[in-house]
């Protein structure tokens, strides 16, 4: 077996093997030096996420010689680059992992080391960011993977969008999207493409959403969002990180009715929770819930089972908690309450949540409550119910 899988008579096994390396970069690289096969396994591996190692970003020159005659020229003109190597791969097309913070960190690191007198020149970080993303798109390459972040610098040019339009397949796969900081300046840009990945994305199913809030985002943003969770077919995980607790979601939580037979993960983090959450109430297959620092209001609107809650915040009111546990029932599996304690006491009560979990959670397996002390009812849960229980640790 492993002499075939050496000589390349089983390569889909071999392809299986290299993919379990996909984060071991120098891993990867010394197989590339094994032979020729490996050499054309391993390095569609290699390039599907490269923006994400930390090392100096001087990979970046290689896509050059995939460009077009037109670009080649933006980057002499625009950035002064006019030598061009030659390479063996048009690895622009392996892309599957795309971060538009880390591209743009990764381009404004290696201009800093490869163009000497890069001030002189207008924006060159505008140019490689746009001739990059172009060069992704019209090469072939399908995400997987994307965050998006519109910084004020991040522009993209509007034959980015047009390219975007001939080239459905950059979008059609993507399972994982971010949708991350959006610059005042860099509306127009995030509007656009969130219709257009409404328009060419069905296949998500993770979907984040951090740092929002009301001021920075526009009604016409909003609804492209929208768009973009109602399109969905099977959308499983759902997180919301809320900036400077927002109190109102615009219809962006009322839209995961769409995607109520597919949801299996909701988590929610600095939000004050509204009659929009009352949405999560028919995800009939609802298995994990985790709340932080968020207000107690949430408790008066959920009435929903699931398998796994997590809870971060200040001390609170246990009848609350209490009130899910009994609601869980038997489904409940795991339940993990942590307590950001700032100054003084932490006031939980215990003998009210232990009471709660004997009586009503008796398949409860894990169990994490921040500085909960050993007592009699502790004692019966672990030894009669066989839990597994952490005790003040996260």
């Amino acid at each position: 077996m492993a002499s075939k899988i050496f000589m390349g008579d089983m390569p889909e096994i071999l392809e299986q093997i290299l993919n379990n390396l996909n984060k071991e970069f120098y891993s990867l690289y010394s197989c590339v030096l094994v032979s020729r096969h490996w050499c054309k396994i391993s390095i569609p591996i290699l390039w599907q996420d490269p923006f994400s190692f930390d090392k100096k970003p001087l990979f970046i020159s290689k896509y050059f010689s995939s460009l077009g005659e037109d670009g080649k020229l933006i980057l002499k003109e625009e950035c002064g680059i006019n030598e061009i190597s030659k390479t063996l791969f048009n690895y622009a097309r392996f892309l599957k992992v795309l971060d538009l913070f880390r591209l743009e960190k990764q381009v404004k690191t290696w201009i800093n080391l490869e163009i000497v007198d890069w001030e002189s020149f207008y924006d060159p970080i505008y140019h490689i960011n746009n001739s990059l993303f172009k060069l992704f798109i019209e090469n072939g390459a399908t995400l997987r993977k994307l965050v998006l972040y519109f910084s004020k610098s991040l522009k993209l040019k509007p034959e980015i969008f047009y390219t975007l339009g001939e080239n459905k397949q950059f979008f059609s796969r993507i399972q994982y999207l971010s949708l991350n900081e959006i610059s005042d300046d860099n509306i127009e840009n995030a509007i656009t493409l969130l219709r257009a990945l409404a328009k060419h994305t069905k296949k998500i199913s993770t979907l984040k959403i951090n740092n929002f809030d009301n001021y920075y985002y526009e009604t016409q943003l909003v609804h492209e969002l929208i768009n973009v969770i109602k399109s969905q077919e099977q959308l499983r995980l759902f997180s919301f990180v809320g900036y400077d607790y927002p109190d109102e979601f615009h219809g962006i939580i009322s839209a995961l009715d769409n995607q109520k037979n597919s949801l299996q993960e909701v988590r929610i983090e600095n939000c004050v929770f509204n009659i929009e959450f009352d949405v999560l109430n028919n995800c009939k297959n609802l298995e994990t819930l985790y709340i932080r620092f968020c207000d107690t209001k949430f408790w008066n609107i959920l009435d929903c089972k699931i398998r796994t809650l997590k809870i971060i915040d200040e001390p609170f009111d246990a009848q609350p908690i209490a009130l899910i546990l009994e609601k869980s029932g038997l489904l409940l599996q795991r339940l993990n309450v942590e307590a950001v304690v700032t100054d003084g006491e932490i006031l939980w009560e215990e003998s009210l949540l232990l009471e709660a979990i004997k009586s009503f959670c008796s398949n409860i397996t894990y169990l994490n409550i921040s500085d909960l002390g050993f007592s009699t009812q502790l004692v019966e849960l672990i030894v009669f119910r066989n839990i597994a229980v952490n005790i003040g640790i996260f």
